[in-house]
């Protein structure tokens, strides 16, 4: 290599060696780029942008057309053959995107006479050869250049749908609006090209006075939609536009005049539309849905936005539960009224299946009867056998009734249909690690890697892989993981599987700051976060003194936090360490009653716990008979897997030092300890075990 090289050069020449050998791999994309350069893909995704101005996929993607160009032009194969060589699975893709990029088509190669791509990105080094005289061209130069790409296929698709403005003079009419809204958010998400914030994360800035830049610095988009909806009685007046947030243009702009029967086509046009001007491609499915109308009934319309909407109102994290049931009431009422006015109406019956599964999941409530989610998504599909949310919601009602080959069935069903569904991947990964298949729930997550395309899809994915390094106790990696978190996040918000993997590598003034530093309300969550953290780091006085705090809260609120679950536990040996040994007592007598009614409740989730802890309590007690009762149990509940790091929080517990000594104790544990490896085997050549370096 010349000694001259720059180390940018040789960064694009290493990269390229890279692309090279794995030219053909059509699943090689940025994330195994990056892990082949050793390097993060942020830091990638920055060093490329430096350097050539090109996002990682579109340096990826170009670099596959050039070799391609090379193929063509010595009439190495058939353009079919050269798509596949290349690292394409279609052809018809391949054609669209080379096309795209230089101008004309793979069977046109051999009549170009001067082979030059329509697009060029320049580097930044260019500008060092405009010639210093022209000073005005070179202010226009660097302004243009300081600017985002205006190429839509270098910039990320990541877009915000905002709240559409209502204009009607009917407040009544905000029902329509958003329901116009959210159809067109809706379909834009099932594009395996974007990345769509949700409804729930847009609606905040409802009111805002953000600027676009500040919402797109926050959400991490380059996109922005907005919208305002009229209704004067049957005709819906009804506007769109979207925003490149960088510099506030406007690339797209509509209006429509029409009847309310043609919001649908209103919806598909705008949808169309928008992945014209972003040079995106739709797939068959999803052009097939955009035009053909879910009903023709305009009434059977109005009341299914109206339910769509209660629906929506009913967020059980901000509601009493009164409030909230009634939301679901009116919800139901709604649809069924769409579906008198069109039996045939399939959202509609999506819409039930939707408002029937989340009201009777809940825990709050005594009877979980799903029998009815069942029957409305298979009329759905019936109905249309290629509805994806149909296969989505008959996965949730398997998986909620433990038929998990059934759910894993339909959640791959909903991914043939649209392929960027994150959350039918991470219900697959759940799902593959219940059933003891972790290779598949980490190759799954690999493929996920390829929709991580926004800040929150990153977070989401990096807080997955930590949960991997955790059962395979590397902590480097949790640690790397969590850094990239950081690196990304605008708005940091507590973690409490951040305070956890603390406390599992025993560090433990790190989780006492953590908590001290993100949680600053006198509350149980961290008044029993702080008095765990103490009780392990052996810190009895300051244990004492929150565990106090949380106990006197609970006796008062109730148990409101997962942090006080165990504070009658909790409280009571850091009572009998500092010698307060039957109070201590009673305390824990307190909780194996508290245990109790968890285990024998409709409600619990968390029954291998329960019986975890109340095993060491009658451990404590020398009540061997309850104690052998609680750890079978526990192993029928396939305790050591609830949470695969278990066995090394057991391990590390104040606890172990005493449980050890008795036979059925270290026998469960061995059992644990061999499932936890054979689960490490399964996973560790899938996944680096050493954080990735910076070539700097």
């Amino acid at each position: 290599m010349p000694e001259n090289i720059s180390m940018d050069d040789e960064f694009i020449q290493k990269l390229k060696e890279i692309l090279e050998s794995n030219l053909s791999n059509e699943n090689f994309g940025v994330k195994e780029l990056a892990v082949e350069a050793g390097i993060s893909r942020s830091q990638l995704h920055r060093r490329l942008h430096d350097t050539v101005s090109k996002s990682s996929s579109q340096f990826i993607r170009e670099y596959r057309l050039q070799k391609a160009m090379e193929m063509l032009k010595a009439n190495a194969a058939t353009a079919s053959e050269i798509a596949y060589r290349v690292g394409f699975s279609s052809p018809t893709y391949f054609s669209t995107a080379f096309k795209s990029f230089y101008g004309y088509s793979p069977g046109e190669v051999k009549f170009q006479k001067a082979i030059k791509p329509l697009k060029k990105t320049f580097s930044k080094k260019l500008v060092a050869i405009v010639p210093v005289i022209i000073l005005v061209g070179l202010v226009v130069f660097n302004e243009a250049f300081n600017k985002a790409p205006s190429d839509a296929s270098e910039i990320e698709k990541t877009i915000v749908v905002l709240p559409f403005i209502n204009d009607s003079d009917n407040e009544e009419n905000l029902y329509f609006c958003n329901g116009i809204m959210a159809g067109i958010r809706d379909h834009l998400a099932k594009i395996p090209e974007y990345s769509v914030v949700s409804r729930r994360s847009a609606e905040k800035y409802r009111k805002t006075s953000s600027t676009l830049k500040e919402i797109g610095s926050e959400l991490g988009i380059n996109y922005v939609i907005e919208g305002h909806v009229q209704r004067i009685g049957d005709r819906a007046i009804i506007s769109a536009e979207l925003i490149q947030v960088s510099d506030n243009k406007v690339l797209w702009s509509e209006s429509y005049n029409k009847d309310v029967s043609e919001s649908f086509a209103v919806q598909a046009n705008v949808v169309e539309s928008i992945t014209n001007k972003l040079e995106t491609i739709l797939s068959p499915n999803l052009s097939k849905e955009l035009s053909t109308p879910p009903t023709q009934d305009k009434l059977a319309y109005e009341y299914y936005l109206r339910g769509e909407e209660y629906r929506f109102k009913a967020y059980r994290p901000i509601q009493k539960n009164d409030v909230w049931l009634n939301l679901l009431k009116k919800a139901r009422l709604s649809y069924e009224l769409a579906l008198k006015q069109d039996s045939l109406f399939v959202p509609a019956y999506l819409g039930l299946a939707r408002t029937s599964f989340e009201k009777n999941i809940s825990y709050v409530l005594d009877e979980n009867n799903l029998d009815e989610v069942l029957m409305y998504a298979n009329r759905a599909l019936q109905l249309n056998p290629n509805s994806a949310n149909a296969y989505f919601i008959r996965a949730n009602y398997y998986r909620a009734n433990h038929q998990y080959e059934k759910a894993i069935t339909d959640y791959q069903r909903t991914l043939e249909i649209i392929p960027n569904n994150t959350v039918a991947y991470y219900s697959l990964i759940n799902l593959y690690k219940r059933n003891n298949n972790y290779k598949d729930a980490v190759l799954t997550l690999q493929k996920l890697e390829n929709f991580a395309i926004s800040r929150s899809d990153l977070i989401r994915l990096y807080n997955t892989y930590i949960g991997f390094y955790r059962i395979l106790n590397e902590h480097d990696m949790v640690d790397y993981y969590y850094n990239l978190i950081n690196e990304i996040e605008t708005t940091p918000s507590f973690d409490m599987g951040r305070f956890w993997s603390y406390i599992q590598s025993n560090r433990f003034d790190e989780p006492i700051n953590y908590v001290k530093e993100n949680q600053h309300e006198d509350n149980q969550q961290r008044n029993g976060l702080l008095a765990y953290a103490y009780y392990r780091k052996k810190d009895t006085l300051k244990a004492l003194e929150y565990y106090k705090k949380c106990f006197e809260q609970v006796e008062k609120e109730g148990m409101n936090s997962l942090a006080s679950m165990f504070v009658y536990s909790g409280y009571g040996y850091a009572l009998i360490r500092a010698g307060q040994i039957d109070k201590g007592k009673e305390l824990l007598r307190k909780q194996i009653s508290i245990n109790n009614k968890n285990v024998n409740s409709k409600r619990s989730r968390d029954k291998p716990i329960f019986h975890l802890y109340s095993f060491e309590i009658y451990a404590y007690f020398e009540e061997y008979e309850e104690m052998r009762d609680q750890i079978q149990k526990f192993e029928e509940e396939n305790g050591w897997l609830y949470w695969e790091w278990m066995v090394f929080w057991v391990q590390n517990d104040h606890s172990y030092e005493f449980l050890s000594k008795i036979p059925e104790f270290m026998t469960s544990i061995e059992k644990g300890e061999k499932q936890v490896r054979e689960i490490q085997n399964q996973i560790r050549s899938y996944l680096p075990v050493k954080p990735p370096t910076d070539i700097d």
